[in-house]
C-alpha cells in the first residue's frame, strides 16, 4: 500500500492509476451532472414521451439541434437536453428533481379546476375544505392559490353590471334583430331624449391621487363628497340640433314631465327641420309610461320609439 505523504510514492500511485478509464469515468459524471441541470433548468416546459421520442427519432435521421427545434416548434435547449439525456443514460424519461413533490396529482388538479369554475366566488379556504371532502386531500389555502397561480386562476375584482332579466334580455335582442336593417334616414327620424345627473361641486366619480404609505386620510388626498349640490336636467337631441338643457327643480313627476314636452314643442319639430314624421325616444322610467304622458302622446299625434326595458342610456 502506497503512502500519499511521501513525493516519490505520490508519482508511483498516479502513474499507476489506469487514466483512459478515469477520464472516462469523470467526462460521464461531468455529463450526467450537466443533463441534469438542463432539466432543471428546462422544467417550464415538459416535453411528452411522443415529443421526446420524436426528437430522438430525428437525431437519428442526422438532423440538428435547431432543425429539430424547428421541425416541432419548440424550444432548442430541451431537444438538446432530451439528446444529451438520452446518449448519456440511454432513456429520455425526466429525471427525479430536487425538492417535495407537487401536493395535487393531475386528478386532483382536474377537481380543483371543477371547483373553482363551479363557484368563482369561493374562498381559498373554502375550496381546500372541498377538496378534502372530495378527494381526502389535506392541504392548505395557500397551496390552493399556488396550483390556482399555476392554472392563470387569480384573484381579481369581480366586474359590475347592470342585473338584465332573462325576460328583458330576450326583448333585447329582439328589439336589436328587428332594427339591425335600418337605413340611416330611419335613424335620422328620430328625436332622442334622456335625464341626466349633474353635480355643481365638483366631480363624483373615481379621483384618483399620488401618496405615500399611511396618507390614506391625509386631508390633500381625501376628496369631501356631497349630496345637496346636484341638479337634474332633460336634454333633448335630433339629428344635428340639441334643445336647450331644460332644467327640473326637485322630483321629476309626470306633470312636470308633461310641462318640459309641452314646452319643447315636439308635434311641430318635424315642420320645423322639414323631415317628415319623427319617431320620439325616451327610457322606459316609470315618469315616462304614466297613463297622463301616453295620453298626451295619443292626443298629440307623437309616435314613440319602442324601447326595451333595461336597456343602456344614451352616450351620444
Amino acid at each position: 500500500m502506497y503512502s500519499l505523504t511521501h513525493p516519490n510514492n505520490q508519482n508511483q500511485v498516479f502513474q499507476s492509476l489506469p487514466w483512459p478509464q478515469v477520464y472516462k469515468i469523470i467526462h460521464l459524471v461531468m455529463q450526467t451532472v450537466f443533463t441534469n441541470i438542463c432539466e432543471r433548468m428546462g422544467r417550464s416546459q415538459v416535453l411528452s414521451v411522443f415529443q421526446r421520442g420524436t426528437v430522438i427519432g430525428y437525431h437519428l435521421c442526422n438532423k440538428s439541434s435547431r432543425e429539430i427545434s424547428s421541425l416541432l416548434n419548440i424550444p432548442q435547449s430541451p431537444v438538446s437536453c432530451i439528446i444529451r439525456t438520452w446518449k448519456c443514460l440511454g432513456t429520455t424519461a425526466t429525471q427525479p428533481r430536487s425538492g417535495s413533490p407537487h401536493k395535487l396529482t393531475e386528478r386532483g388538479q382536474r377537481m380543483l379546476r371543477r371547483i373553482v369554475r363551479r363557484g368563482r366566488q369561493l374562498s381559498a379556504e373554502s375550496i381546500a375544505t372541498d377538496l378534502q371532502t372530495s378527494c381526502g386531500l389535506q392541504i392548505s389555502s395557500r397551496t390552493v392559490r399556488r396550483e390556482l397561480h399555476g392554472m392563470r386562476f387569480h384573484g381579481r375584482a369581480a366586474a359590475s353590471k347592470p342585473y338584465i332579466t332573462k325576460c328583458n334580455a330576450e326583448r333585447r335582442m329582439q328589439w336589436c334583430k328587428a332594427c339591425r336593417h335600418w337605413t340611416l334616414e330611419q335613424w335620422r327620424r328620430v328625436l332622442w331624449s334622456d335625464e341626466s345627473r349633474f353635480s355643481i361641486w365638483q366631480s363624483d366619480g373615481r379621483v384618483w391621487v399620488w401618496r405615500l404609505p399611511g396618507e390614506r386620510y391625509l386631508s390633500d388626498c381625501i376628496v369631501c363628497k356631497v349630496w345637496w349640490r346636484r341638479d337634474y336636467g332633460v336634454g333633448l337631441f335630433f339629428r344635428s340640433w340639441a334643445w336647450p338643457l331644460v332644467p327640473v327643480k326637485g322630483t321629476l313627476n309626470a306633470s312636470a314631465y308633461q310641462d318640459i314636452l309641452d314646452n319643447s314643442r315636439l308635434p311641430t319639430l318635424w315642420e320645423q327641420f322639414g323631415a317628415g314624421p319623427f319617431l320620439f325616444q325616451h327610457d322606459c322610467a316609470p315618469v315616462h309610461k304614466a297613463r297622463s304622458i301616453k295620453k298626451w302622446m295619443t292626443e298629440s299625434g307623437v309616435d314613440e320609439l319602442v324601447w326595451p326595458a333595461q336597456s343602456p342610456d344614451l352616450n351620444p
